[in-house]
């Protein structure tokens, strides 16, 4: 009986063990407060030097954060010295060949805004090079010169590599928008409603958590100018579970929560917005998660990401009428979808 008794007690304490183990309890138990304790390297405030590389002077601590790839092609698009209006930068896999071809046909349309001067262009990384994939993307490149490609293997989670590359060729070779949209390749979008909500009167600038008066406050130099980052934002916690695509360590992120984040599917920033925080990411450790990794960087350069409802990460039902004030929805794998919806409501 004492036998039956033991074994019984060693299951439960297995399955207890495991239960510990499979969900992260620990990881919970012990994870620290984000909002008395948050810090992540530099471990200091960036600030100062985030505003010392924007004047173009030498920064009193080094970077820790440059990314050692390199573009494989480039674009003239940005080459003039017009204003831009919108500069669309699209997350794109090479073999997606229908989706690049969906979006020109669509949002892609540079001249699809009478009066608005609109760039776009798909970013995207390598694999091999000598496969056929690669012969018929060169094609591709060489039909519509709008692809920027760049030396580092695309997958998943090297997406914040792709993203802080695409901030650096617009930092280096196409600072002269005044706002840039950030889309993944499956996303409807809608460059009228976009253009409606950054130039809504109402619509100033994002609040900056470090415009206080402080003399080492980022955007100090323009104060009228706009700061805006905007999408869907989440307020969540990091996956502590063991078999989540999206487990983190708590040597990867100690804290409970993450700072609020902007979806990474689609969202928009302001020129002043893309410089601060394309050089706030020089002195912020790399992140595996683009869009944690942007919030990461927001929080340390003192921006706080607004909501607008009118960018879904998830795929809203269409209808006519449900689409009128759309700016992006997720969920667009289909270009002929695609290229129905939006066609449908640019004859509106």
């Amino acid at each position: 009986m004492r036998r039956k008794y033991f074994y019984h007690y060693v299951a439960i304490a297995c399955v207890v063990l495991y239960i510990y183990y499979f969900f992260g309890v620990s990881d919970y138990i012990y994870s620290k407060k984000f909002e008395k304790e948050f810090n992540y390297p530099l471990n200091r405030n960036i600030q100062p030097l985030v505003r010392e590389v924007m004047l173009g002077r030498k920064p009193a601590v080094a970077p820790i954060n440059i990314y050692p790839y390199r573009f494989l092609t480039n674009s003239r698009k940005c080459y003039t010295l017009e204003k831009l209006d919108l500069f669309i930068v699209v997350k794109t896999a090479r073999s997606n060949f229908e989706k690049r071809n969906g979006i020109r046909q669509t949002y892609g349309q540079e001249n699809s805004i009478p009066g608005r001067i609109i760039r776009v262009l798909f970013f995207i990384g390598s694999d091999d090079l000598n496969s056929p994939v690669q012969e018929r993307l060169d094609r591709e490149m060489a039909e519509f010169k709008d692809i920027i490609q760049m030396d580092f293997h695309d997958s998943y989670f090297n997406n914040t590599i792709k993203t802080m590359m695409s901030f650096r060729w617009l930092y280096e070779h196409c600072s002269n928008a005044d706002y840039y949209l950030f889309t993944d390749d499956d996303m409807y979008i809608s460059v009228k409603n976009l253009l409606d909500y950054v130039n809504d009167d109402a619509f100033t600038r994002l609040n900056v958590a470090g415009d206080r008066g402080d003399k080492d406050s980022v955007i100090l130099d323009n104060d009228t100018e706009k700061i805006i980052l905007a999408g869907y934002v989440f307020n969540s916690s990091p996956q502590r579970f063991r078999s989540s695509k999206w487990h983190v360590t708590l040597d990867e992120y100690p804290y409970d929560r993450w700072p609020p984040y902007v979806t990474a599917g689609a969202y928009v920033v302001s020129n002043r917005c893309m410089r601060i925080m394309y050089v706030g990411s020089l002195f912020v450790k790399h992140f595996r998660f683009d869009d944690i990794y942007l919030g990461i960087v927001a929080k340390k350069v003192g921006l706080e990401p607004k909501h607008c409802p009118k960018f879904y990460f998830y795929k809203k039902k269409y209808s006519v009428d449900s689409y009128r004030d759309v700016i992006a929805s997720h969920g667009y794998d289909d270009p002929e979808e695609l290229i129905r919806v939006w066609n449908e409501q640019n004859a509106l």
